[in-house]
């Protein structure tokens, strides 16, 4: 991305803002209006976990919020929630995030498909609790397992196309804190 460490931050969060633009852009498409089958998979979720365990300092929980409630608002979803409930995982990950880069990728997907299977029943119990209409529960079911199953293929992409990889041991940031 850049030579600056500093820079190099900044690019990573303008390329996570421009590619989550990029999602909530097509995903506001009125492209079919016939009820869905099926669920498409939360590729907002997919990428910020893949920027949140790969590069935490590429997100900080603000973008996070602002981004995931800017959501709600759009897809007119209970304000704040899904944007709580995301945060609360992001915050999860990134605190595990230096000891996911040492272990293997399967562990890392495992560990990202646990939140997402977390999140995805908390969010269901909350609307339970307060009675809000939702979705049936199989198209939250394949959401939520498209959105495991996608998860992959996001990191494939922002690994090959945006340089979204894991610090290497020993790695500095422009203040000399380790990574």
């Amino acid at each position: 991305m850049a030579d600056n460490p500093a820079a190099r931050v900044w690019t990573g969060r303008a390329v996570y803002l421009a590619l989550a633009a990029a999602v909530i852009f097509v995903q506001l498409l009125p492209i079919d209006t016939a009820p869905a089958r099926w669920a498409a998979p939360d590729l907002l979720l997919a990428l910020t976990l893949a920027f949140v365990v790969r590069r935490p300092e590429y997100v900080p929980f603000g973008v996070v919020i602002g981004v995931f409630f800017l959501t709600d608002l759009l897809f007119q979803r209970p304000p704040g929630l899904w944007a709580a409930l995301v945060l609360l995982l992001t915050e999860a990950l990134r605190s595990r995030s230096r000891g996911l880069r040492n272990v293997s990728y399967a562990l890392e997907w495992g560990s990202v498909a646990v939140g997402i299977v977390v999140v995805t029943l908390a969010n269901r119990l909350a609307l339970l609790i307060t009675m809000m209409p939702q979705a049936p529960l199989a198209l939250s079911l394949i959401q939520m397992a498209m959105t495991i199953a996608v998860y992959p293929l996001v990191v494939a992409v922002a690994h090959l196309f945006f340089g979204l990889d894991r610090p290497a041991p020993g790695q500095v940031d422009s203040l000399g804190h380790r990574l």
